[in-house]
């Protein structure tokens, strides 16, 4: 799983704040450079619109990650089968 959530789209964050957010270990121990933090407005399996807090932009990134652990802490459901980014 991942600490943080991390998104390499800048166009997709609603809010941004120029910061340097260190670096993030990818799987094979490699550091990746996250440049600045976020929120991001994701649609869900349901319909519902919610707001994604302290988003990593880490534009070398493939992928979208969404950290369960970071969700589950704020009371979200870890359901996210169908999650539409």
């Amino acid at each position: 799983g991942c600490s943080y959530h991390m998104c390499p789209q800048r166009s997709w964050f609603v809010t941004y704040e120029e910061k340097s957010g260190g670096n993030v270990l990818m799987g094979n121990n490699a550091p990746c450079k996250s440049v600045d933090i976020g929120s991001i407005q994701i649609i869900m399996y349901d319909g519902i619109d919610r707001n994604l807090t302290k988003v990593r932009h880490v534009p070398k990134f493939k992928k979208n990650l969404v950290s369960m652990g970071a969700m589950d802490s704020k009371g979200f459901s870890c359901w996210v089968e169908g999650l539409v980014m």
